[in-house]
């Protein structure tokens, strides 16, 4: 009986840990959007640079300030080589964000930005979106919760009972 209320506590929980879900990824989406808008005014000024000067290739842009004799362009070099590296990223998560819901949260969970999800995970704003994506996504997270945790203890039960009826069988 106390099992019982455990796993409906726990499912409870569940629940509300999937209810946060679409929250959570609108937060990172606009953590996105909004470093990403950042970054691209800097990175459009260089490549206002490499256009000029490089017929577009911000490639030549860095190996020119890598070949520079002046120190402080040399060091620029790798200022610019991450700014660029940081747009293809953003670019890159923002195309995973473009799919269906559950592949969003898919990318959100397994393909995701670390500092951009570290910045979210610092900044979260619980709130209980009572939409119907949440709703959703709260009762399939429960839902998955109760069965596996079922799952699990039927299999440990059903383990050991098979121990008590043959114990030298299993040990080794």
């Amino acid at each position: 009986m106390i099992y019982r209320y455990f796993v409906l506590t726990l499912t409870a929980c569940a629940l509300l840990l999937g209810i946060q879900a679409p929250n959570l990824l609108t937060q990172y989406q606009q953590r996105l959007a909004a470093q990403y808008a950042e970054a691209k005014v800097y990175y459009d000024d260089y490549q206002v640079i490499a256009d000029r000067y490089f017929e577009g290739e911000l490639d030549a842009l860095i190996a020119a300030h890598e070949n520079s004799n002046e120190p402080a362009f040399r060091d620029e070099a790798a200022i610019i080589r991450k700014l660029v590296q940081r747009i293809t990223a953003f670019e890159r998560q923002q195309q995973l964000q473009q799919q269906s819901y559950p592949a969003q949260l898919w990318a959100l969970v397994w393909q995701h930005d670390e500092e951009l999800l570290q910045g979210t995970l610092e900044q979260y704003s619980f709130n209980v979106p009572l939409t119907q994506t949440a709703l959703a996504t709260g009762a399939l997270v429960a839902l998955a919760f109760a069965l596996l945790s079922d799952v699990l203890v039927g299999g440990c039960k059903r383990l050991g009972r098979r121990y008590k009826r043959h114990p030298k069988t299993l040990k080794h």
